[in-house]
């Protein structure tokens, strides 16, 4: 399942306070999470993606994810709880005089799938590796 939002940052938002928003999905297992930041973000547009408060996106705590003109691909593999499927959008974009919007787009499996997922990626890996594709 593949779920999209487009977020504007208001201008100026500082770190202290960014901007949030709940991301509802369905229960599964986040496969991927993928931030596309239109030109003229010049890296001062911040973003995190949290569950709870628990840091997903990036894994690096206490750091945001920035971007220009650009898509930042993120690869997961984490089970999202039947009775607490959401995730939560924190962006901020201090010292910027005009808001910015950034899409964020998530792809959510059902377990049962997600549990070949890594081994599918490995074999991928592995034929690219050998010439086979």
């Amino acid at each position: 399942m593949f779920f999209v939002w487009d977020i504007t940052v208001p201008a100026g938002t500082a770190e202290a306070s960014p901007k949030t928003q709940a991301l509802k999905l369905t229960a599964g297992v986040v496969t991927r999470v993928d931030l596309k930041y239109p030109a003229g973000c010049k890296g001062m547009v911040k973003v995190r993606i949290l569950h709870a408060e628990f840091q997903l996106v990036p894994l690096s705590r206490g750091e945001w994810v920035t971007g220009d003109n650009e898509t930042v691909p993120t690869e997961t593999f984490f089970t999202l709880p039947a009775d607490l499927n959401s995730l939560k959008f924190a962006g901020c974009s201090p010292g910027t005089s005009y808001p910015h919007t950034v899409t964020v787009r998530v792809n959510v499996e059902p377990e049962e799938v997600a549990s070949y997922w890594p081994l599918t990626r490995l074999f991928k890996l592995f034929l690219e590796r050998i010439g086979a594709i």
